[in-house]
């Protein structure tokens, strides 16, 4: 039988303290994540810093990741930029042996009418090699995908769903009334402290950034949710939006970068400019008591 719900990690890319990519560290990353049943994993989104990172780190990271992967999991990329011919050639490169489909958002910087929305997905689509999944990401991109517009996009074959991290529910519910859902598109969350409501409310899953870290949490989430177990869920999303929230305060993906380290090694640096946490900060030595809770040593 099929699974219920789709859960795939928003992976972290660990940087070595030269601006390369850490590839003793990415092992033992690949390792820990691909161990997990019924996950998949999500590379060169937000939390995998696509948008920072260089064309050629990017190919690396893809062509690194896929040689060990394997299609042991079903495996996706970020393509993020905001120059549209250049995420139409970066698309192009995308083997459909290797990935099975690419996160992409809105061209970010210039604001974008419904219409050119419409013809920017569309016309991606068209000549993907891979299925699209759109990205609603309004507090990055600062431009929201229309309910109604994704429910138009939603017909197209070669664009099979969409992940939503824009942190508004209302929003979320949107999706679920004005879009046909279910085996060829799918509405996913990229909100890790709304997972049990969006589940709840009709999605069919997450790409989530706190799968790097306790993915088995997750999994026990939503296979409470997938059994009407709402107790159990309650429980586990309160400990989720606990280590969620400081996460938040601490900057987000270095963050995940600092708990990350203890468990896969590595340099846990972002990529240049953006700072890494401090260990001696408050709310990393609260980071590392709440991860402590969690296992993570």
């Amino acid at each position: 039988m099929q699974d219920p719900y789709t859960i795939q990690v928003a992976m972290l890319t660990p940087i070595t303290r030269d601006g390369g990519l850490d590839y003793e560290t990415l092992d033992r990353q690949l390792e820990r994540l691909v161990g997990q049943e019924k996950m998949a994993l999500s590379i060169l989104g937000s939390t995998g810093e696509g948008a920072a990172l260089s064309y050629d780190l990017r190919c690396r990271l893809r062509q690194a990741v896929g040689d060990r992967v394997r299609n042991q999991v079903p495996l996706f990329t970020g393509v993020l930029n905001t120059i549209p011919t250049d995420v139409r050639a970066e698309l192009l490169s995308l083997s459909p042996a290797t990935f099975q489909g690419a996160l992409v958002p809105p061209p970010f910087y210039y604001p974008m009418t419904a219409k050119e929305l419409r013809a920017y997905f569309w016309s991606l689509a068209e000549v993907s090699p891979v299925p699209l999944m759109l990205y609603n990401i309004p507090p990055y991109t600062k431009i929201a995908l229309p309910p109604v517009l994704v429910a138009e996009l939603a017909q197209h074959p070669n664009i099979m769903g969409i992940k939503d991290s824009s942190r508004d529910f209302e929003y979320f519910l949107n999706l679920l009334h004005h879009v046909e859902h279910g085996d060829q598109f799918k509405i996913l969350t990229g909100t890790d402290t709304l997972l049990s409501a969006s589940l709840l409310a009709g999605g069919e899953g997450t790409v989530c950034a706190i799968a790097n870290v306790i993915p088995g949490s997750i999994k026990n989430l939503v296979g409470a949710i997938s059994v009407s177990n709402i107790p159990a869920a309650s429980r586990l999303q309160d400990q989720i939006n606990e280590l969620a929230y400081r996460v938040r305060q601490a900057g987000g993906v270095a963050a995940w970068k600092y708990l990350a380290r203890k468990l896969d090694g590595g340099t846990g640096l972002p990529v240049d400019p953006y700072l890494p946490l401090s260990p001696e900060s408050p709310v990393a030595q609260h980071l590392d008591d709440l991860g402590a809770s969690f296992g993570m040593t």
